[in-house]
């Protein structure tokens, strides 16, 4: 009977859900652009909060807008929310514009941090184009949708409007006495004393908020999400674009090696995946492509010319048209534009001058006089591998049988920056043993 009452018991403690804490108030942080990564991450932490019956979920927000379809997933979920989300504009100095306006008005209380602000909710074309009759019929969506969402908040409706209307912008002392938010707290104790006995109305029934000895359990997103949410900045993004092409660059002028390649194809890929969710301008990314190209056409003329000129002001002007149409805070700073310019020309006149040299090199060390000598394999090669020879690294494919790391192998060809190689005989390698070119290197 005891052990029956043990199992019983443990059954239903291995029922209940994970850290399942009834008296708990949920702490989530949301900093950067709003985008898909963000929204999971919010809507997955609430689905949590109603699942462990937590007393409420305080969101931590600092953003400069972001992504119109993830904010109203995000505003869709906090609406519909069966637990209190308190949306906290925090800490002093952050802000909650463009589509943070919206996650702010949509939250069951709405606190800020002294010296902060809320507003500038204008929509922006996020294909960088459009005409004026698209550009209205967006603005009088976003402005009858934070209307009806400021009425059914209880919250001020005209500046709610004239934020996204005006681009209107709001400070947390006047926001307070508009009825934009109901709380100002510097830190999370005084908004946890502020929120305690507060009445919100939560679905069809108002709801007291008993928060006497709750504890507070912070979530922070997971690494995966932390490096996706972060590359969705300007300028993290504008990097990755450079360095993806710029790697890739490398690649094909220095075979052999391989990271450099696998690196910039890592690095373009996080880019464009930014770029996909960012107010791009595709025509800013063109011209930033067709300055890289006038770079490496330069390389192959004499001296500093036409082709360098192009490709800098092409460059210039593709950057600065990237996210031209843009929210002000998500355009690049000039600081990342000179940057990368001068990082550019430094990486064209020293790195790609060298690698140019060394390709133009290899031919006449190598090309013709590699056939029938012998080198060493690197990797194994089967059927395609690296092998030494002559102080240079090739890559190389087996004429027959793989070819294992280590084994001495004669070249019996040469293609380009690659030779075709088969496994040398011990004879071979005695006979030529009198003659340099028999040497193993």
């Amino acid at each position: 009977m005891i052990a029956a009452v043990f199992l019983v018991a443990g059954a239903m403690l291995l029922s209940l859900p994970a850290n399942a804490q009834t008296n708990v108030i949920e702490f989530v942080e949301l900093e950067g652009v709003i985008d898909p990564v963000s929204s999971r991450f919010l809507l997955r932490q609430i689905d949590n909060a109603e699942a462990n019956a937590s007393k409420a979920i305080i969101v931590r927000i600092d953003t400069p807008g972001g992504l119109d379809i993830s904010m109203r997933q995000m505003v869709q979920r906090i609406l519909n929310a069966r637990v209190p989300v308190i949306v906290w504009v925090s800490p002093p100095g952050a802000r909650a514009a463009s589509a943070g306006v919206f996650i702010v008005y949509a939250s069951h209380v709405a606190a800020m941090s002294p010296a902060t602000n809320l507003g500038a909710a204008h929509p922006v074309d996020l294909g960088g184009g459009g005409d004026e009759t698209t550009a209205a019929k967006a603005v009088n969506d976003a402005a009858a949708y934070i209307r009806e969402i400021a009425i059914e908040r209880g919250r001020n409706p005209d500046f709610a409007e004239d934020a996204v209307r005006e681009s209107a912008s709001i400070g947390a002392e006047e926001a307070l006495e508009e009825d934009v938010i109901e709380i100002i707290a510097a830190d999370i104790h005084t908004l946890t004393d502020g929120l305690n006995g507060r009445q919100i109305q939560l679905g069809d029934e108002s709801v007291t908020l008993d928060l006497d000895g709750a504890s507070l359990r912070f979530h922070k997103m997971g690494l995966l999400e932390r490096i996706l949410h972060t590359v969705v900045r300007p300028e993290i993004a504008y990097m990755l674009l450079l360095l993806g092409f710029y790697g890739l660059i490398f690649e094909l002028y220095n075979p052999g090696i391989g990271a450099a390649g696998v690196l910039g194809g890592i690095a373009l890929l996080l880019g464009f995946y930014a770029l996909s969710i960012l107010p791009t301008s595709w025509a800013g990314v063109g011209l930033i492509a067709l300055g890289i190209i006038f770079l490496v056409v330069d390389l192959h003329v004499a001296g500093l010319g036409i082709f360098t000129i192009g490709g800098v002001l092409a460059l210039v002007a593709g950057s600065l048209l990237l996210f031209a149409g843009a929210d002000p805070a998500l355009r690049l700073a000039w600081w990342a534009i000179a940057g990368a310019v001068v990082a550019s020309m430094l990486f064209f006149i020293s790195v790609m001058t060298a690698a140019i040299r060394s390709r133009s090199i290899r031919p006449v060390q190598g090309s013709e006089a590699l056939v029938g000598t012998f080198g060493v394999a690197r990797t194994d090669i089967a059927p395609e591998g690296q092998i030494s020879a002559r102080g240079s690294i090739w890559r190389a494919r087996t004429a027959g049988m793989a070819i294992g790391e280590g084994a001495p192998v004669k070249i019996l060809g040469v293609s380009g920056l690659s030779v075709m190689v088969e496994e040398a005989r011990q004879e071979e390698i005695e006979q030529s043993k009198g003659g340099e070119d028999g040497r193993i290197v």
